[in-house]
């Protein structure tokens, strides 16, 4: 530890040292081999191909859950949203489904950006929020960005969603069937023995149109009631906002991209001029679906549809603003992050959905490594070396102790989670830690770095051998030399009896000490 507080010290003792501008890209649904330092050979990225080329690389970067909405927590908190409830629970959604809620990050989280803006920073925030909005009122934005630190806001409070690229008609019946609608009818029929036929009649004509409407619409009667049909997805969360006012409803998704990053350049120029550092969080909206593109870029991926488009109109924004850094001479003293939210949806939606690269499962899958291992790639000239690897476990958790520390702000007080990467940058022995993965409210699996080695442990996944066999005891992976997780340690061995006992008590530890602290 002492070694971390003089890599602090000579840092900011150094009277040539300038806080630098933050500029921190993540991306919806991108798979860990979308992109080219690792693994993607098909689908030219140029831009992205040149930050690769100009950065550090985090090769075993990870995100705390497997889904938007509790994985963009962890990244703006540095902790695990089942500290400030951003998680599901039995019944309940996974994520946030309409902006109308009024649930959302609590407003006393402390993000990233609430640090920085007590040390001066400008701060800004484009894209994907979907974190909530209001709590109480509409405009209160207790749970939206300028609730948790962000001066500036244009993007989605929401998400894209299926449904956003269709015209769907109100009046439908496809899933209010027959017998759903006639349960109601048929309760209503003693009421005839004690009101009129003309008021019997109006009373079951509403009783249909409502019972209709909440059953087509909203979905009431399924196990998912909390997923609304294609045409209220549309009506009730695409729209587009910046501040505290509405500019755009529906959400033109041909132009999204485009106009995001016209706001994003927009930012960066404004706070350049205005002489504050400024922190930037650019929240690209696609690759999640449906991806439509604009018309430049339809056809453009000969090998990978719609998705291999998608990629490139994020190449070309990427660049865009990368551009604006150089024109403005501000590339030196700029720290460029590159992330994705949680892995790609490959397996679900298919050609539509990100590539995990070696690694099994994906979105949604909190157990295997294809949900949660995601790109990570650092760029800071005249503190990180390009082409520099670090091999250790990290997290979106510890980007928020590491801005903190860049610019000397205290957080000893937030019960963080993550860790600041500088003692990783600066080629310092990294400690031991525990990170955990969670599916909802459950932790489905965790790692370990121990001895300069990683461990996995999984609790919560079908145990299956290739012949489709059950295996008995938590498994146990070594994901470095084992990406694909199909060589498990010998349960009967004294490795892994010893990994087992270290890794549940850590475990055990930590779930009593989340209790303690939410």
């Amino acid at each position: 530890m002492a070694k971390y507080f003089t890599l602090a010290f000579l840092l900011f003792a150094n009277p040539s040292f300038q806080a630098p501008n933050f500029l921190l890209f993540i991306v919806d649904d991108l798979g860990i081999g979308d992109i080219p330092c690792y693994g993607n050979t098909s689908v030219p990225m140029p831009n992205l191909a040149k930050l690769c080329k100009e950065s550090l690389k985090l090769t075993h970067h990870t995100s705390a859950a497997v889904v938007c909405t509790p994985s963009r927590t962890s990244f703006l908190t540095g902790r695990y949203a089942i500290r400030s409830g951003m998680v599901g629970r039995d019944g309940s959604a996974p994520v946030i489904f309409y902006v109308s809620s009024t649930v959302g990050l609590p407003k006393n989280e402390t993000t990233f950006a609430s640090v920085l803006k007590s040390r001066g920073y400008t701060t800004g925030f484009v894209g994907k929020w979907h974190q909530g909005l209001n709590e109480a009122v509409w405009g209160d934005m207790v749970h939206g960005p300028q609730g948790h630190g962000f001066d500036y806001f244009f993007g989605l409070p929401y998400t894209l969603a299926y449904g956003f690229e269709l015209d769907e008609p109100f009046l439908t019946v496809r899933k209010a069937i027959c017998t759903e609608l006639i349960l109601p009818l048929l309760l209503l029929i003693p009421l005839r023995f004690f009101i009129g036929r003309r008021l019997f009649f109006l009373i079951l004509l509403l009783v249909v149109c409502v019972s209709w409407f909440f059953l087509e619409h909203l979905s009431l009667s399924k196990a998912r009631w909390f997923r609304g049909s294609a045409f209220m997805e549309k009506f009730l969360n695409s729209f587009l906002m910046e501040n505290n006012e509405v500019v755009e409803k529906p959400i033109n998704l041909e132009r999204l991209s485009t106009r995001l990053t016209d706001k994003s350049v927009g930012f960066i120029e404004r706070s350049v001029h205005s002489g504050n550092p400024f922190l930037l969080v650019h929240s690209f909206a696609k690759v999640h679906t449906p991806l439509i593109t604009s018309t430049d870029f339809v056809g453009r991926s000969t090998e990978h549809g719609a998705y291999g488009d998608t990629l490139m109109e994020l190449d070309h924004c990427l660049g865009r603003m990368l551009d604006k850094i150089r024109e403005l001479n501000i590339e030196e003293e700029t720290f460029i992050y590159f992330t994705s939210d949680h892995g790609g949806d490959y397996l679900q939606i298919g050609r539509e959905g990100g590539y995990n690269g070696a690694f099994r499962g994906g979105k949604g899958n909190g157990a295997l490594e294809g949900g949660m291992r995601i790109p990570g790639i650092i760029k800071w000239p005249g503190h990180v070396k390009p082409g520099q690897e670090i091999h250790q476990p990290t997290s979106l958790m510890d980007i928020l102790p590491t801005l903190a520390e860049i610019v000397g702000a205290d957080v000893s007080s937030l019960h963080l989670d993550g860790r600041s990467l500088l003692p990783y940058l600066h080629s310092l022995p990294p400690p031991e830690r525990s990170l955990y993965h969670y599916c909802d409210s459950e932790i489905f699996s965790m790692r370990t770095y121990i001895n300069n080695q990683t461990y996995k442990m999984i609790f919560q996944e079908p145990r299956l051998n290739r012949e489709g066999g059950c295996l008995d005891g938590c498994l146990c992976y070594g994901p470095d030399s084992d990406p694909e997780e199909d060589d498990p340690l010998d349960i009967a061995s004294p490795q892994y009896r010893g990994i087992y006992e270290h890794m549940l008590e850590e475990a055990s530890q930590f779930m009593r000490e989340v209790e303690t602290t939410k």
